[in-house]
C-alpha cells in the first residue's frame, strides 16, 4: 500500500493512501476463506462452499470487512512510515473504489503540535484534611432525618415553616386570569387541594399573606409579579389571590435512631450507623483531594503552555465547553449569563484552548514517560462503552468506532488518564492551612 501524507501546519495534516487491486484480491481472499471455514452453506459440505456462492450471499458483509481492513492498514502504514508521527485523532476513514479494482483512503488527521513541555514533576497541590469530626457525623445524620420528615396536620395558625393546603383562584384587573391572558395558563388559574409552602418565593408576597392564617379562614392576597416572570401576560403585574386554607401542615423531623436507618442499614446499631457514615464521609473527602489535585495539576500545566491550535479543533471544543457553561448557568439560576452570549463564547473558547493544550502535554509526557495503553485495556474500555450505550453486538460496535476514527481517540483518552494519576503521585502535596509535606 502507497501511503502519502501532507502536512497542512503543524497541527494539520491530510492523509492518502492507494491499496491496488492485488492487495485488495488477497485480503478479499483471505476474508473469502475465513467466512468459508466460519459458516454453513445449504448443499456443501463444511469449508467447502465456493468463493461465487460465498460471494453471493455474503458479499455486501465481506466488501465492507474489506474497507476496514485498507483503513486499519492505511493507519497502520502511517505510523511504521513515521515513528515520531503522534495523531491525536483521525477523521472517518473515507474508502473509495477506483479504478481496475484498487481501493482510495482520504483521512483528515489532528497532530500532536511541537512545542517545549514545562516541569511535571513536583507540582505543588494542597489537599484538606480527610479527618471526619463527631460533630460532621451527626450533622450527616440529622440531614438523613430531616430528609426522611412528614408534614402533619395542626390546629393552629401557619408560621413561615409551614406548608398550608388550600383552595385557591387568582384573577388580574377583575377578571378570572385565564381571561385576562387570553389563553389558559394552568396552575396559575387556581387549585383545589393545593399543598403550598410558605418557604415558597416563587411568587412574592403570596407566602407572607398566608403567615398566621388558620384552618377554615379566608384570606384574599394581592402579590405584585415580578418583570421577568415566566408568562409575558403577567409579567410586572398585580395577581389576587382568593385562598381558602383548610389545613396547616407542620414538618416534624423523626428522632436518630437505628430504626431511622433500617431501610438503608437493616440490621445495624445507631453506633454501627455512625461507623458507617464516618467511612463514607472520609472517602468522599479522599475523593474531593483527588478531583481537586487533578484540577490544580491541570491548571498549574495550562499557566505553562501557549502555543498555537487548529481552528477547527478549538471551535469544535468551544462547542461542547459553551454547553457546559450554559448548563451549568441554569442549574445555578443565572439567566442573565444568557444575555451575553459573545462573552460567554469567548470564556468558553479561553477554557477550550487550555483544555487542549493540557491534553497535548499529557500526550508528551506519556511519550517522555513510556506509558502505553494496552489492546486489552481498550478492549476492556470499548467493551465498558458499548454496554453504556446498550450496544449488545460488540464485533459491530468496535467497527462503527473503527468508522468514525474513533479508536485512536479512545487510547488516548485513557492515555491521559494514565499519565494524571502518574503526575499525581510525583505531586508534591501539602495540606491546606499545613507548611509540611504531606
Amino acid at each position: 500500500m502507497e501511503i502519502t501524507l501532507e502536512k497542512k501546519n503543524d497541527c494539520e495534516a491530510t492523509l492518502s493512501a492507494v491499496a491496488t487491486a492485488d492487495e485488495v484480491q488477497e485480503m478479499r481472499k483471505k476474508l473469502l476463506t475465513r467466512y468459508g471455514q466460519g459458516v454453513r452453506v445449504a448443499g456443501f459440505r463444511p469449508g467447502k462452499a465456493p468463493a461465487n456462492v460465498l460471494l453471493k450471499r455474503y458479499g455486501k458483509e465481506i466488501e465492507e470487512s474489506v474497507k476496514e481492513q485498507v483503513a486499519d492498514e492505511a493507519q497502520r502504514k502511517v505510523f511504521e512510515e513515521d515513528k515520531d508521527l503522534r495523531v491525536l485523532n483521525f477523521s472517518e476513514m473515507e474508502v473509495q473504489e477506483a479504478e481496475g479494482g484498487a481501493y482510495e483512503v482520504h483521512s483528515e488527521l489532528t497532530l500532536l503540535p511541537a512545542f517545549d513541555l514545562p516541569e511535571y514533576e513536583g507540582i505543588e497541590v494542597t489537599q484538606k484534611s480527610t479527618d471526619v469530626s463527631d460533630e460532621e457525623v451527626q450533622e450527616a445524620l440529622q440531614k438523613y432525618a430531616e430528609s426522611s420528615a412528614t408534614r402533619e396536620p395542626v390546629e393552629r395558625a401557619a408560621t413561615a415553616e409551614d406548608t398550608v393546603v388550600m383552595d385557591f383562584k387568582t384573577s388580574v384587573e377583575g377578571k378570572p386570569t385565564a381571561e385576562y391572558c387570553g389563553k389558559p395558563v394552568g396552575f396559575m388559574e387556581g387549585r383545589e387541594n393545593y399543598r403550598f409552602s410558605l418557604t415558597d418565593s416563587f411568587v412574592p408576597g403570596l407566602s407572607a399573606g398566608l403567615v398566621g392564617a388558620a384552618p377554615g379562614e379566608h384570606r384574599d392576597i394581592t402579590a405584585k409579579l415580578s418583570d421577568t416572570f415566566p408568562i409575558a401576560e403577567l409579567q410586572g403585574k398585580e395577581m389576587q389571590f382568593a385562598c381558602d386554607v383548610k389545613q396547616v401542615l407542620e414538618r416534624r423531623v423523626p428522632e436518630i435512631t437505628a430504626e431511622l436507618f433500617e431501610a438503608v442499614m437493616p440490621g445495624k446499631s445507631l453506633d454501627d450507623v455512625r461507623a458507617e457514615t464516618r467511612k463514607n464521609i472520609k472517602a468522599a473527602k479522599e475523593h474531593m483531594n483527588e478531583t481537586s489535585k487533578a484540577d490544580q495539576i491541570t491548571n498549574k500545566l495550562a499557566d505553562q503552555l501557549d502555543f498555537p491550535l487548529p481552528d477547527s479543533l478549538v471551535d469544535r471544543e468551544t462547542e461542547s465547553a459553551l454547553q457546559r457553561k450554559v448548563y451549568a448557568a441554569m442549574q445555578a439560576g443565572n439567566f442573565e449569563a444568557s444575555k451575553n452570549p459573545d462573552s460567554m463564547r469567548e470564556e468558553a473558547r479561553k477554557e477550550a484552548a487550555r483544555s487542549l493544550r493540557v491534553y497535548f502535554a499529557l500526550q508528551e509526557i506519556a511519550v517522555k514517560e513510556n506509558i502505553s495503553v494496552s489492546d486489552y485495556e481498550l478492549m476492556a474500555e470499548v467493551t465498558r462503552m458499548a454496554q453504556r450505550d446498550r450496544e449488545s453486538n460488540i464485533k459491530a460496535y468496535i467497527r462503527k468506532l473503527q468508522k468514525q476514527g474513533r479508536i485512536m481517540g479512545i487510547r488516548l483518552s485513557l492515555l491521559t488518564s494514565k499519565v494524571m494519576e502518574l503526575l499525581a503521585k510525583k505531586a508534591k502535596v501539602t495540606e491546606a492551612g499545613e507548611s509540611t509535606e504531606a
